[in-house]
């Protein structure tokens, strides 16, 4: 294999994590999340969430309510330095809670920004960070969630 060819094999697995961490959500099979994390992970999610008990538990608490909610991820980027790398994807999530005065959806958009690590197990993203670009449609639906 050249290094070429081992480089975008190492892109192809970075961005198959990135999609396995929007099925995890959308599923609410969020032990998936095991899988993609460190378990020392950080996840800054409007304020930061440390180590995958936290992540995990932050996913449940802000999408599990819902009746279901969708990731889109695209734009996907990486670059490798070594056992590390720096990577990312733009996203598109839309949350539906039926009966939500208002209207039952609501969108966002925006970018996931990673840092990751290659171990024994293939990468495991160390540090995720969103950002909301922009959101549309009824906000209740995040502010319904369960406190």
């Amino acid at each position: 294999m050249t290094s070429f060819d081992s480089e975008y094999a190492h892109k192809v697995a970075i961005q198959e994590l990135q999609v396995r961490y929007s099925i995890a959500i959308d599923s609410g099979d969020y032990n998936i999340l095991d899988d993609i994390f460190t378990p020392d992970a950080v996840g800054i999610y409007g304020r930061p969430y440390i180590g995958i008990e936290e992540i995990k538990k932050a996913m449940f608490d802000g999408c599990d309510y819902l009746t279901s909610v969708q990731h889109l991820n695209g734009n996907h980027w990486a670059s490798i330095q070594g056992v590390n790398a720096t990577a990312g994807c733009y996203l598109h999530v839309i949350q539906h809670l039926v009966d939500t005065p208002g209207g039952d959806l609501h969108e966002m958009g925006g970018v996931y920004d990673d840092q990751l690590i290659f171990t024994d197990n293939g990468w495991r993203i160390t540090e995720r960070k969103i950002t909301i670009k922009w959101s549309k449609g009824n906000t209740l639906i995040r502010d319904s969630k369960p406190r």
